[in-house]
């Protein structure tokens, strides 16, 4: 058949155009799941975004530069073609080799900063830098005169641009919570050898093509044995009122008018605040109370006039590990807010030792400064991801009380198996881990909880369920905090831990009443078929919390 005149232009033109737009949308996918690579090791703070955001824009600098003079030296499509195909190898390698490379770094632990800097650009500099070559050898290869080269640059970097905001938006939106972060990975290799075999076709690079049809076929396999846990699809409604701290802040917006009531001075007292690495921290009062606030949701409080007395229901619930552990000598939890629930068993429990990890160090600042942590030797506070501190330190702990789930994100390598796996290796025998959990006992809003609780099983025999219910709400389609209690051994009946609780108040009579807290334990059956379980390569715990309709 012969081709009308143009078409095969026409038809190059288009295949390029595609493959620069794919090469722009894989580059910031990338670099959004990279975020999802690097946050079991060394968390979400400011250090590892901006090292994400640096090497990526130095490799797509390089790689401007690089493609650019490459294609002046080797005007041919097989440079395209060889610039896709390389960065489609890259990207598909990190799933294999992050967890090796990963490790050295945090063997060789240069430093906070330097940490996630190397790191990135071990696994994400090279393809990076490929990526960012791919505009420019276009440039060369569709430029058919001076007269339109200008044109012709414009429109593809123009292309390249919108693929990269197509690919931020898809990959932050749907495909993370959709795919696990190696399935993505493997599906963005894919998609580049896909646009390789559409160039080879549009420019009759036959050798080219069956290379990268071969190539491709081959990757079809890794993308579906990196497939994520199955557990159906995540829908719903969007997460509301989970908590006290909520209701608390929505009390606040009913007060002034203004939903960010706590963070001015209409209604509350400004007493301290502060730009953090990861948070904009806040510190407010009103007439009775002391509240702690990260960005838009408040996280602690306390009575200005009883500063041991618990602000929240929930925060006395973290004291249910003594009751199923009452032999503990000693408790480590993990995240430190205000120190609420540290502070109180501290004063309680005169023969614990205890130590609260923190991320943030302006947070342990303003826990003593505001919210009168005791500094004491018997109550001690690291400033560390929990699950950093967890890794480097084989210390053994009775308890672990893990509280440092926001209202609106949840760190999710603070949610998986792996995390309770280490969890479970540092606690002494008999040993309970306390987990304070945003959500519903049955309904669309519990996907979250149920997903919690079958990742806990997937880890300890026995994982007992008390949610905090409010005077007049035992509704379970009702979205609150809940208490998950994870241990090796069985489970006492609920009259034998009452039991035990008061024996246990008569030697610490300061310790809160857990009565109403052990008798509302949910041992009924929760589903868990239809949702996942938390791994570090597959944790949706976004579209868990805030769930698409």
């Amino acid at each position: 058949m012969t081709e009308t005149p143009g078409s095969g232009e026409r038809r190059a033109a288009i295949a390029v155009g595609a493959a620069v737009f794919i090469a722009g949308a894989v580059l910031l996918g990338l670099e959004l799941a990279a975020s999802r690579v690097l946050a079991p090791y060394f968390g979400s703070s400011l250090f590892v975004w901006g090292a994400l955001i640096g090497v990526v824009l130095a490799g797509l600098s390089l790689g401007y530069w690089v493609g650019g003079a490459a294609a002046d030296r080797y005007p041919a499509p097989r440079l395209l073609l060889g610039a896709l195909v390389s960065a489609s190898l890259l990207v598909l390698a990190i799933p294999y080799i992050d967890g090796w490379a990963l490790e050295r770094v945090v063997s060789w632990d240069p430093g906070p900063r330097a940490d996630p800097l190397v790191a990135t650009v071990l696994l994400f500099g090279a393809p990076s830098v490929i990526l960012g070559s791919v505009t420019p050898i276009a440039v060369r290869l569709r430029a058919r005169s001076l007269e339109r080269l200008g044109r012709t640059a414009g429109r593809l970097f123009a292309i390249s641009t919108a693929g990269s905001i197509a690919g931020t938006f898809a990959t932050a939106f749907w495909l993370i919570p959709a795919l696990g972060t190696d399935q993505l990975l493997a599906s963005a290799a894919l998609a580049l050898m896909v646009a390789a075999a559409a160039v080879a076709i549009a420019e009759r690079a036959h050798v080219a093509l069956a290379v990268a049809l071969a190539a491709a076929g081959a990757l079809t396999a890794p993308v579906l044995a990196l497939a994520p846990e199955s557990g159906g699809r995540l829908a719903g409604a969007q997460l509301q009122n989970w908590s006290p701290l909520y209701r608390l802040q929505k009390e606040a917006g009913r007060r002034t008018g203004d939903p960010g009531a706590a963070s001015r001075d209409a209604g509350f007292r400004i007493a301290y605040a502060k730009d953090t690495r990861y948070h904009r921290l806040v510190v407010a009062d009103d007439s009775k109370t002391r509240y702690l606030r990260f960005d838009n949701s408040f996280q602690s409080a306390m009575y200005l006039r009883d500063p041991f007395r618990t602000r929240f229901t929930y925060t006395d619930y973290l004291d249910l590990g003594l009751a199923y552990d009452p032999g503990a000598r000693s408790v480590l939890f993990v995240g430190l807010g205000g120190g609420s629930a540290p502070k109180r068993i501290w004063r309680d429990f005169p023969q614990l030792r205890l130590r609260a990890v923190e991320l943030d160090p302006e947070v342990v600042e303003v826990a003593y400064r505001y919210f009168a942590l005791p500094r004491d030797d018997r109550l001690t506070v690291e400033v560390e991801d929990g699950r950093r501190y967890l890794a480097h330190y084989r210390e053994r702990w009775d308890v672990i009380v893990v509280d440092a789930f926001y209202s609106d994100a949840i760190p999710f390598h603070l949610a998986t198996r792996e995390f309770l796996e280490l969890a479970r290796a540092r606690l002494e025998p008999g040993g309970v881990v306390v987990t304070n959990v945003i959500g519903a006992l049955s309904g669309d809003q519990s996907r979250l909880l149920r997903s919690m609780v079958r990742t806990y099983r997937a880890v300890f025999p026995t994982v007992a369920v008390h949610p905090v219910f409010q005077p007049g709400d035992r509704d379970p389609r009702t979205v609150r905090n809940v208490i998950l209690v994870a241990t090796d051994g069985a489970a006492p009946s609920t009259s034998f831990l009452a039991k035990r609780w008061a024996a246990t108040r008569k030697r610490a009579p300061g310790a809160p009443d857990l009565g109403t807290a052990i008798r509302d334990r949910w041992d009924r059956p929760l589903a868990t078929d239809d949702v996942p379980v938390l791994t570090d390569d597959y944790a949706p715990t976004d579209a868990l919390l805030l769930l698409f309709g």
